[in-house]
């Protein structure tokens, strides 16, 4: 039977979304950027889905900005392409603006402390990788600016993402009732993590031409990043590639017809394939996480309420400590206080920008 193509896929998207090693960085984004004038192009307006931008910068179709309706506080959310220098490049100058203006509040990245600090303890991997979140993390703190862990913790990741499979599997081998419920389960993650419209981000806003044209050096930098923090782990995720696709390399089954019965058996295999992870990354890796990081973004932007009206006199007595429950922040950064005429910025990956805006307009 010939190796299915999307078992190479699967195996390497799970490996990178499970590592701890997410997201590595370099050194402080620091001299050539500090000297950098803050870009017109980072003048963002919350971008509409399949609208071309009317900005100098294309890059401005992976924003989203809406104002929190429980607080009013404006929040800015960056969609990023991992380790792409076009999304390094956008954080900075987003963040770097907001400074200028003196609106920079707290920001968010997608990453929890067990994984973030695992990035801090390999020197090497610092200096050699750069990151859009550590870009972020580096100028929240050159700004004294909060600057929080908002991911959920890689264990429940882990463990959820175990549970989810077993669920996917034992519905897929109960034609009656189970693939029905997985189909609504299905269902349901999508409409809830990915969803379209006026207000979301846009296909324009993965298939942009600066996004993309720095795509290969995501590609190098994401797997390099796996395997320089986990080497024993990259090998046995290679030495497992390597043995699926064996067939591959004698490649005799190229000289050969394929019969009907094999590419019924690969197609059946790929598409068993596709359905099992199509429910755990919409479910368990993108709708479940958009949940805490979006209770993560709202808990700052309580930080930054408006209190002027509210209570009168008794604003003299108001408390200064964090007001945001439960955030984690990162080490040698600044706790959140109460300050007014901030925004909230977090740096995610593309996938969860939507989801996080569903959820925390519409609820």
């Amino acid at each position: 039977m010939r190796p299915s193509p999307l078992s190479f896929c699967v195996a390497i998207q799970a490996s990178f979304l499970l590592s701890p090693c997410l997201p590595f960085s370099t050194q402080h984004v620091g001299k050539v950027q500090q000297q950098m004038p803050p870009s017109a192009s980072t003048l963002i307006r919350s971008s509409s889905s399949f609208r071309p931008t009317t900005s100098t910068s294309s890059l401005n179709s992976q924003i989203l900005d809406f104002i929190e309706p429980t607080t009013g506080v404006p929040v800015k959310l960056i969609g990023a392409m991992h380790y792409n220098p076009a999304s390094i490049k956008l954080a900075t100058d987003t963040i770097n603006e907001l400074q200028a203006e003196g609106k920079l509040g707290s920001i968010i990245i997608e990453s929890c402390s067990t994984r973030w600090n695992a990035t801090l303890e390999n020197e090497m991997v610092k200096n050699a990788l750069q990151s859009e979140m550590r870009a972020a993390h580096d100028l929240g703190l050159k700004y004294n600016r909060p600057v929080v862990l908002g991911d959920q913790c890689i264990n429940i990741t882990v463990s959820q993402l175990k549970n989810g499979a077993k669920e996917a599997l034992i519905d897929l081998v109960q034609p009656i009732g189970g693939w029905g419920r997985l189909a609504e389960s299905i269902g349901t993650a999508r409409r809830e993590s990915v969803p379209i419209g006026d207000g979301y981000l846009g296909i324009d806003s993965f298939l942009d031409e600066k996004l993309l044209g720095a795509a290969p050096v995501s590609f190098v930098k994401y797997p390099l990043s796996y395997m320089v923090k986990s080497p024993v782990a990259a090998v046995i995720v290679l030495g497992l590639l390597v043995l699926s696709g064996g067939e591959v390399s004698n490649a005799s089954w190229l000289d050969e017809p394929a019969s009907t019965s094999d590419m019924l058996v690969s197609l059946l295999v790929s598409f068993l394939e596709t359905v099992v992870f199509a429910r755990v990354f919409l479910k368990e890796l993108l709708a479940e996480r958009n949940e805490v990081l979006a209770v993560n973004i709202l808990e700052q932007c309580k930080n930054y309420q408006s209190q002027s009206n509210k209570n009168g006199w008794m604003n003299l007595f108001k408390s200064n400590s964090d007001k945001a429950n439960g955030a984690i922040y990162a080490r040698e950064s600044v706790v959140g206080k109460p300050e007014e005429g901030k925004t909230v910025v977090a740096v995610l990956g593309l996938a969860h920008c939507n989801g996080i805006k569903k959820i925390m307009t519409e609820r």
